[in-house]
C-alpha cells in the first residue's frame, strides 16, 4: 500500500472521529488525531445507570456512556402519585387526553370506538345528481348534501295516433316503478269499394287491426271482357273491362220471314240484329204469278 494512500486512509477515519467528536459535544472540527484520542478515552462508561426520586426532585443524568438499561422511578411517601385511568370518545377534532386535578399522572386511556354515527366514507363517489330531491348524503370529503334528483314517481302516458302524441320522451329522474305509457287499441273492419278508403283510428285510440271484407259479390272480375256495345243486345246492359257500364246495340228482328221468286227476286238481304232462328227465306212455286208480274 503507497504513502499516499495510507494517508488518505488515516485522514477519512480523523474526519469520522471528529464528525461525532463534535456531534458528542467532546471536540472541535480542527482536532487531530491524538486529541481525538484523549477526547474519546475521557468518556466515562457508565453502564446500566438507575436512580430513584421524589415528588419535587431531580435528578441529573451523568456524562458518558449508558447502555439503555438505566430506569429513573418515583419512589412512595414523597406525595400524591395516584394514577387516572380516562376513557376517550375519538372526535372530528385533536384531543390532548390529560390527567385531572389531583391525578399525578394517567395510568391508561381508553379509547372508544368511533361512534356509529361516523363512517368511512371514503369509497363514496355519489354526486348530488344521483341522489333524490331533498335526501341527503355525506360525500367523500364529509361534507353534508342535499341531492338533487328529481322524483318522478309514477309517470303515466297515453299514446294514439294523433299528431304530437306518438311518441313520449321519458323525463329525467327517479320512476318508482309503477308508472306504464299506454295504447287504447281499436279494431276496424272495411268493404271493399269502387274509391280508395284511409282506414284511421277512432281519436285517443290506436289501429290493432283492420278486417278488410271480400269484394261484394256485385263485383266480379271482367278484366277478361272484350264485348262492345255492337256485340250485345239493345236494352241490355253490360261492363266492359275497364268498368264501364254500356247497353246494347243489337236489334232484336225476332222470327224474320221472305220470299224470292227467281224471277224478279234473285236475292234477300237478311237485316243486321238478332234473330230467333225461326223466320225462313224461301223460293216460292207460283211461277204464273211471277209470270204475270213480269
Amino acid at each position: 500500500m503507497s504513502t499516499a494512500t495510507e494517508i488518505a486512509r488515516l485522514q477519512a477515519a480523523r474526519n469520522k472521529l471528529r464528525t461525532k467528536a463534535v456531534a458528542l459535544g467532546i471536540g472541535v472540527s480542527t482536532d487531530k488525531l491524538d486529541d481525538l484520542a484523549d477526547e474519546f478515552d475521557a468518556i466515562v462508561n457508565r453502564g446500566a445507570v438507575s436512580a430513584q426520586v421524589q415528588e419535587g426532585d431531580t435528578y441529573t443524568i451523568p456524562a458518558g456512556y449508558h447502555n439503555g438499561s438505566g430506569t429513573v422511578s418515583g419512589v412512595a411517601g414523597g406525595g400524591n402519585y395516584s394514577l387516572q385511568s380516562k376513557s376517550v370518545t375519538p372526535t372530528k377534532s385533536q384531543q390532548a387526553i390529560t390527567p385531572d386535578s389531583g391525578y399525578y399522572g394517567l395510568s391508561d386511556v381508553t379509547v372508544a370506538a368511533i361512534p356509529a354515527a361516523y363512517q368511512d366514507v371514503s369509497s363514496v363517489d355519489a354526486a348530488a345528481a344521483d341522489v333524490l330531491a331533498n335526501k341527503i348524503f355525506v360525500d367523500d370529503e364529509g361534507n353534508v348534501t342535499p341531492g338533487t334528483m328529481p322524483n318522478n314517481g309514477a309517470v303515466t302516458k297515453t299514446l294514439d295516433a294523433g299528431e304530437n302524441n306518438q311518441s313520449y320522451t321519458i323525463p329525467a329522474g327517479y320512476h318508482n316503478g309503477s308508472g306504464a305509457v299506454t295504447i287504447t287499441l281499436e279494431q276496424k273492419s272495411a268493404t271493399p269499394t269502387k274509391s280508395a278508403q284511409t282506414i284511421t283510428p277512432t281519436a285517443g285510440k290506436v289501429l290493432s287491426s283492420v278486417t278488410v271484407a271480400a269484394i261484394p259479390s256485385a263485383y266480379q272480375d271482367v278484366s277478361n271482357v272484350d264485348a262492345t256495345s255492337a256485340d250485345v243486345m239493345a236494352g241490355k246492359t253490360i261492363v266492359l273491362a275497364d268498368g264501364t257500364e254500356v247497353g246494347g246495340d243489337i236489334i232484336d228482328r225476332g222470327t224474320v220471314t221472305a220470299t224470292i221468286d227467281g224471277l224478279t227476286t234473285l236475292t234477300y238481304t237478311i237485316p243486321a240484329g238478332r234473330h230467333s232462328g225461326s223466320g225462313t227465306v224461301s223460293l216460292t212455286n207460283d211461277i204464273e204469278t211471277a209470270l204475270a208480274a213480269i
